[in-house]
């Protein structure tokens, strides 16, 4: 995958990541969902955030400076890994947003079973 790509994707898949982490701070106790799901997930945020930020910074110093250019494709590797790690907390947090959901759908419509 080109880089910028990747750029163009982790902005995207940065605000899912927020919008899912917002999601679990606010229902929180509706969901009954642990909190450290939601933890791991905002500090996937954070490091795929930091991991796009170090690589542009490089990426920008490397017209000015030999010594970055040295640095710029480990800055790259670990922009993707963290993009990547984001990636995959977003489908283990929305999986699990998703059995705390049905298992909630499931008992309710269990109420109103006929006994």
């Amino acid at each position: 995958m080109r880089i910028h790509a990747l750029l163009e994707e982790a902005d995207g898949l940065i605000a899912l990541a927020e919008s899912v982490a917002t999601v679990f701070s606010e229902k929180h106790d509706e969901l009954g969902v642990r909190t450290d799901v939601e933890a791991l997930l905002r500090a996937g945020i954070a490091a795929a955030t930091t991991g796009v930020n170090v690589y542009l910074a490089v990426l920008a110093q490397t017209r000015k400076s030999a010594v970055a250019s040295r640095y710029l494709a480990e800055a790259r590797r670990r922009c993707r890994r963290s993009v990547e790690q984001l990636r995959r907390r977003v489908r283990y947090s929305i999986a699990h947003l998703s059995r705390v959901v049905d298992e909630k759908q499931l008992v309710r419509g269990l109420e109103y079973a006929p006994r």
